[in-house]
């Protein structure tokens, strides 16, 4: 088993931690379960290829580990990593929802997001880099966020969250490997609107309505319409 926080290193700025943890790959001195924890990052990416907004108050950081998985069951790092965070945030007294394909949301607003990135080795998963950030003290005034402050009204220090999040990391890692029905279940059952018609926003800038119903082995979301139940991967389509 993977010990998650096996080494930590903290730096007051990096342009991103993925990066900065793919470095440590490509020099041959990244251990299993590493964590590089930054202040700040002047390069944060998100999904989309968008960038994410740094605050010096927020956790920001990077997990890197080498899981026991073939290409084919790369969807299990997701899925995984998506509801530690919301454990995580549950001990923290704060309900979060899993925005597909693994943002986190309170009460419509998001509060932390995930970005992973693997290296390959033939078929395998050689490396697993895991990419978080998460709204602590701070959240940013140009979009709709919330953060743990704005939510409890109280302060709390980015590490501390994060060894909450590392513990029940390491707690949980029969949920990572484990039966694959079981994980699928457990994160369509937290799908943020699951259920609930909402509009969405085709890639060609076209918008329709439908229900979320669940997701694909594959994590392709499947959205019910009036005609039919349709598959859409990630650069498909958007929430409106």
């Amino acid at each position: 088993m993977t010990k998650f926080g096996s080494v930590l290193i903290q730096l007051a700025s990096v342009d991103s931690t993925n990066n900065y943890a793919a470095n440590l790959i490509e020099q041959g001195s990244c251990q299993d379960g590493s964590v590089i924890m930054a202040d700040y990052q002047t390069h944060g990416r998100g999904q989309r290829g968008n960038s994410w907004q740094s605050v010096s108050s927020n956790l920001l950081f990077t997990l890197a580990f080498q899981p026991k998985f073939v290409l084919e069951e790369q969807i299990r790092c997701s899925w995984y990593v998506a509801l530690v965070w919301q454990q995580c945030l549950r001990r923290f007294n704060v309900a979060a929802q899993i925005k597909w394909p693994n943002d986190l949301f309170v009460n419509g607003q998001k509060i932390g997001g995930i970005l992973i990135e693997q290296q390959l080795k033939g078929q395998q998963i050689d490396w697993c880099l895991v990419g978080c950030g998460l709204n602590i003290n701070e959240a940013p005034t140009n979009l709709k966020a919330t953060s743990l402050f704005n939510e409890l009204g109280q302060k709390f220090k980015p590490l501390t969250v994060l060894l909450e999040f590392l513990d029940l990391l390491n707690g949980q890692q029969a949920l990572l490997y484990g039966d694959f029905s079981v994980l699928k279940a457990r994160y369509e059952a937290e799908l943020y609107l699951k259920g609930v018609e909402h509009s969405f926003k085709h890639a060609d800038g076209t918008f329709f309505k439908g229900k979320i119903m669940g997701v694909t082995e594959n994590g392709m979301l499947q959205i019910e319409t009036e005609q039919q139940t349709q598959t859409f991967e990630n650069q498909q389509i958007k929430f409106a």
